[in-house]
């Protein structure tokens, strides 16, 4: 931080001794709509940090520049973004006519700048003002304001993305392009990835960007970060957020800028810093949620029109405390815990992260090129990964201080492709890349390793075509993947194991898309993916505090947790057969999108809850992972509705179904339907705004049978089977009651100089109503937060 901030003060002299040359020129002109003149809409010059707003005429004066060539940008809410050049002095005044915004502009955008997702059929955007809103949430929370994406949680600090029902090994991320490898195989392991850095996160919804490789069966997670500068000159921004709820507080601040007289060059740095203390329901605080957060990156590359390379580095680090009432030493407190609140050790407010908690640390180095040759243009990328995790329990005969997971993940990755278009006007991109990751136990731990060691290479060709059929577009792609795993660990007796496992398939996707006249346009999808299984739903073995709850892979034996050998087991990968259909509706006042998916995962690995059982650590619902075939099937619908120039309504809606097909049951940790409304009132400046939203969400009816800790307790006393005889699902306690919660947000923003000031004052859980939400694992033994009450405020120049 004392770095960034150093740069920020050499950097407004550096604006101090330029703001002392003359400059007299000016740039002037006139912003229009179809329907007149348009009022408040800001014009910028980014390159000299110089802006202004229009009037009621829609006219706009910027004024001291010095004679040269300056890029103007152009931004109303609701307009598409515009971009031209001028040239000072002037010749005539600017006259631009500004085209409304519609869902069929984000496709424009993704292929211009987002390649990695310009064949999907489905894929919603979070950029601009919304991706603002969510400034000092994690990823995984940010992502919530799209239909369709939710979150598996631990506890109020803790958000992994949950796409159409799915998550961790299911969801690539791609973090500037390289897939995200850390410890993800955990559903309380949150993504380590800064959100400060995207200037745009899209979520592709199906499995159609198979030229990412594996894992996609439920979507791929795009964080797109802005273009580095190509000209001389500097900006940059800072944001600064405050929240009533963990009294936290977070600062990010980013510099960039291009290199004087060398044209095509550009860099940028970035930092954050995050802090908070436990957060608190409505009745009592949840001790020990902390969180201690600090990341930084730095870019920098050359651009030119036929190439371009560069080169980017990002540091996250975080500590993250887990509630303290998940600790249990025996079986009548689980039972305690699960029935009273406050949870068992509630305290009063403290910053302190005692044990249990999480420290994690990863690092991405990436390296890119592009160039064209005659007839298409090659990509080639390199990225490396190191991943540090260590997680910490309450441990007998002074232990504590030492992890009980100690992990080391290194990652190589290296991609190759070439893009070519032929006379017709049909694309092709043909491709190679590969992976190699090496797993290790840090020895220290006194404990047997909860996973083990292992390395894994894994790679393959694809080959993917956009074609033009009369009035369709036709999106085709497949590949070809293997993964091998060769295993190293230690079993319950502390007996050596090894193994050597090769996994193998092939994995297709089409799409088609057409348009009916202006307003009407159809997406279909449909894909076939596969997944080779992590290492972790393997062979996990023992407790997993973070989770609160003890774990055991599909390779330990039932009775006797003896590590099996793969033949011993009906063991097959998964594979993903997934349907989408999309249709949307524009008007220059009305956007309308609904979206229905069916995504059948056969041989769907999964959690499932076992029982109860203690260990030395204390006691803890158990899990084995296993398999079957699952459904997952659902809709997602979103209407934007301008009922004036300063007022909107918008209304999203997610419907999920997720069944056991194979057992004809329910699964557990499936995402509620949910429901969210709400309207915007700008001024007519667009300089203000109010924004109320009020979102729902259901009781999951559609959960397995309940089994209480009670029940348990009970069972074992009388030397009974708790489960009745039965394979069925179960869960510890019955899903929670459904829930509303309003939110209230107020924003202004102002131009200081040759700066922009954005402010907003915001509430979620208004009434601060008390509810627990069906996916946080942590739903067991407390509410979820209280109302937060957060003020943020952002200046760019």
């Amino acid at each position: 931080m004392r770095f960034l901030v150093s740069i920020i003060v050499v950097f407004h002299f550096t604006l101090l001794v330029k703001a002392q040359q003359p400059c007299t020129q000016s740039v002037a002109g006139r912003i229009l709509s179809a329907s007149g003149p348009l009022s408040g809409a800001d014009v910028i010059i980014t390159s000299v940090s110089k802006g202004s707003a229009t009037n009621d005429h829609g006219d706009f004066v910027i004024r001291d520049l010095c004679p040269g060539e300056y890029v103007l940008e152009v931004r109303f809410v609701g307009f598409e973004t515009r971009v031209i050049t001028v040239v000072v002095p002037q010749s005539k005044p600017v006259e631009l006519v500004m085209s409304p915004e519609s869902k069929n502009l984000n496709e424009v955008i993704v292929q211009e700048k987002l390649e990695q997702v310009d064949r999907s059929a489905n894929y919603a955007v979070l950029s601009g003002t919304q991706l603002q809103e969510t400034a000092g949430k994690s990823l995984g929370e940010s992502l919530k304001a799209l239909p369709g994406v939710s979150t598996i949680q631990a506890g109020p600090g803790i958000f992994k993305p949950v796409i159409h029902g799915v998550h961790s090994q299911r969801v690539l991320i791609l973090n500037h392009g390289i897939r995200q490898e850390g410890q993800q195989w955990g559903a309380e392991h949150a993504p380590e990835i800064d959100p400060f850095i995207a200037s745009s996160i899209v979520v592709v919804k199906d499995a159609a960007a198979i030229k990412y490789g594996t894992d996609a069966l439920g979507g791929v997670i795009v964080v797109n970060p802005a273009p580095l500068p190509e000209k001389a000159g500097m900006g940059g921004s800072v944001n600064t957020i405050l929240q009533s709820n963990g009294r936290s507080g977070a600062v990010s601040g980013m510099l960039e800028g291009g290199v004087k007289n060398f044209e095509g060059w550009g860099w940028r740095v970035q930092g954050t810093a995050k802090r908070s203390g436990d957060f608190h329901a409505r009745d009592y605080s949840l001790t020990n949620t902390g969180i201690k957060e600090f990341d930084f990156s730095a870019a920098a590359g050359y651009h030119a029109e036929k190439f371009g390379a560069d080169v980017f580095f990002s540091h996250f680090q975080t500590e993250l405390g887990i509630l303290r009432g998940t600790a249990i030493s025996n079986l009548n407190d689980l039972e305690t815990a699960m029935e009273t609140e406050p949870p068992i050790g509630t305290t009063n407010f403290s910053y302190a992260i005692n044990h249990p908690k999480q420290q994690v640390a990863h690092n991405l180095l990436k390296i890119n090129s592009h160039w064209e040759r005659p007839g298409g243009e090659w990509h080639v990328q390199y990225g490396y990964q190191s991943n540090f995790r260590k997680e910490y329990d309450i441990r007998r005969g002074g232990l504590s201080e030492l992890p009980s997971i100690d992990l080391e993940l290194r990652t190589h990755t290296l991609e190759a492709e070439f893009e070519t278009t032929n006379a017709k006007g049909q694309q092709f991109c043909f491709g190679l890349n590969g992976m190699y990751q090496d797993n290790r136990n840090v020895p220290g731990t006194q404990r047997i390793p909860f996973i083990p060691n292992y390395t894994a290479i894994s790679g393959g060709p694809f080959a993917v075509g956009k074609f033009p059929i009369g009035q369709w577009t036709l999106d085709v792609g497949t590949r070809y993947d293997l993964r091998s795993y060769d295993v190293v660990g230690f079993d319950f007796s502390n007996t050596l194991y090894t193994a050597n496992l090769l996994f193998h398939n092939v994995s297709a996707s089409a799409g088609m898309s057409r348009k009916f006249g202006q307003k009407h346009q159809v997406k279909l999808n449909l894909s076939s993916a596969w997944r080779p299984p992590h290492v972790a739903e393997l062979y996990s073995l023992g407790t997993h505090q973070s989770a609160a709850a003890i774990e055991y892979g599909l390779l330990l034996n039932d009775s006797t947790n003896r590590v099996m050998d793969i033949s011993e087991v009906p063991f097959k990968v998964e594979q993903a057969l997934k349907a989408v259909a999309t249709y949307q509706y524009t008007t220059e006042r009305i956007q309308v999108e609904a979206t229905v998916y069916s995504n059948t995962i056969f041989n769907f690995i999964y959690l499932q809850p076992r029982g109860v059982t203690t260990n030395i650590r204390g006691t803890y619902p158990y899990f084995r992972y296993t398999q079957t075939d699952a459904l997952f099937a659902g809709l997602d619908a979103e209407m934007d509705y301008n009922l004036s120039s300063r007022i909107s309504l918008t209304a999203k809606v997610s419907l999920l179904s997720a069944t056991d097909i194979r057992h004809d049951d329910y699964l557990v940790f499936i995402p509620s339907n949910r429901f969210e409304t709400g309207f915007r009132f700008s001024s007519s400046s667009k300089r203000f705004f109010v924004q109320p939203k009020v979102s729902f969400v259901a009781r999951q009816f559609r959960a397995p049978r309940v089994i209480t800790i009670g029940e348990f307790n009970d069972a074992i006393e009388n030397g009974t089977d708790p489960l009745g005889g039965s394979s069925k699902n179960f869960d510890f306690m019955e899903a929670p009651p459904g829930y509303m919660l309003a939110g209230l947000a107020i924003g202004y923003e102002w131009l200081v100089g040759q700066g922009k000031f954005d402010a907003r004052l915001a509430a979620e859980n208004l009434f601060n109503n008390a509810y627990r939400e069906y996916t946080n694992r942590l739903r067991y033994y407390a509410d979820d937060i209280g109302r937060n009450v957060s003020f943020s405020l952002k200046y760019t120049f």
